[in-house]
């Protein structure tokens, strides 16, 4: 009786923290488990542990809870199958699989496991979707280079969590998706057809290196990386994007970033935006509008609560 009820308890705090998703049993084994999560800005990351168990997100969750995020899945202890529609991936200590949260999926989790979790926008990486799809399709692995760099960055986070400063989520925000943008990127053995990806990640780079620039333009990037304009544009064909409309993106979401930051409170919505190479401050209203719902000064209200 006693093991059923912390089966239940432990269904409802899955179905809390990852809305539509339930434990069953596998192998005949009660789904036990344990979650610990802290929210850095738009992205959720998780320390889970459990015993064998199946963890289910089905075709009704998705109705019921239907959300533009992607979530990684890094084994620390155990080993998982992630299923998702065709997609079979195996995972073993120090990999992770990425999966689409717009899906049905279904991970087997085996032994006494752990893994870290992530979730976050599916635009935050600003990779095409025909990349991310190929993505899914394969385990990363941690072991060495930058993958061990984000799996360390991961693991510090969730054991650091009840000792970082107010203005720390916002910044461990950037440092996670960047790092796992740059594993994801890194893999070797992606299809042929997205030889461009690396050379787009590296244009991506330059942008953000250079966001705070007002003369950052498609022909100062082209030069800066020794190919023409006209490549340069080719590059975001698949994306459904365009170089401006990614710059665009990438200035507002940095002054949001920095107006829900505490530590730059006392900055003036003007010097926000200007760090950001954003100078025309009605423009910036009525594109923060469209974007997010909310005028910078409206935003910056709210988290004061002024």
């Amino acid at each position: 009786m006693g093991r059923s009820l912390q089966a239940d308890a432990w269904s409802h705090e899955l179905a809390g923290a990852f809305a539509g998703l339930h434990a069953e049993r596998h192998d005949g084994l009660l789904p036990l488990g344990t979650l610990d999560a802290m929210q850095l800005g738009d992205v959720g990351v998780y320390d889970v542990r459990g015993t064998t168990q199946i963890v289910r997100r089905t075709a009704r969750g998705v109705r019921a809870d239907h959300v533009e995020r992607l979530k990684i899945c890094l084994i620390e202890r155990g080993g998982a199958l992630v299923e998702q529609g065709r997609r079979r991936v195996s995972l073993e200590v120090g990999d992770f699989a990425l999966y689409d949260l717009r899906r049905p999926y279904q991970l087997t989790m085996r032994g006494a496991f752990r893994c870290a979790v992530m979730t976050f926008p599916r635009a935050a990486l600003g990779l095409p979707d025909s990349a991310l799809e190929a993505m899914m399709e394969r385990r990363f692995i941690t072991g060495s280079g930058v993958g061990q760099v984000f799996a360390s960055c991961l693991r510090s986070t969730l054991d650091q969590r009840e000792k970082l400063s107010d203005g720390s989520p916002v910044r461990l925000r950037e440092a996670a998706v960047a790092l796992l943008a740059a594993t994801l990127g890194s893999g070797a053995d992606l299809p042929a057809g997205h030889a461009n990806l690396a050379l787009r990640e590296r244009v991506l780079d330059h942008v953000r290196v250079h966001l705070a620039d007002p003369h950052l333009s498609p022909a100062t990037a082209a030069a800066a990386l020794h190919m023409s304009p006209r490549s340069l544009h080719r590059l975001f064909e698949d994306s459904g994007e365009t170089f401006g409309g990614t710059v665009r993106k990438l200035r507002l979401e940095a002054v949001r970033r920095d107006l829900t930051d505490p530590l730059l409170a006392g900055r003036s919505i003007a010097a926000v935006a200007a760090r950001w190479g954003i100078t025309d401050q009605p423009w910036l209203s009525r594109a923060f509008r469209a974007e997010y719902g909310v005028t910078p000064s409206g935003l910056r209200r709210r988290m004061t609560g002024s």
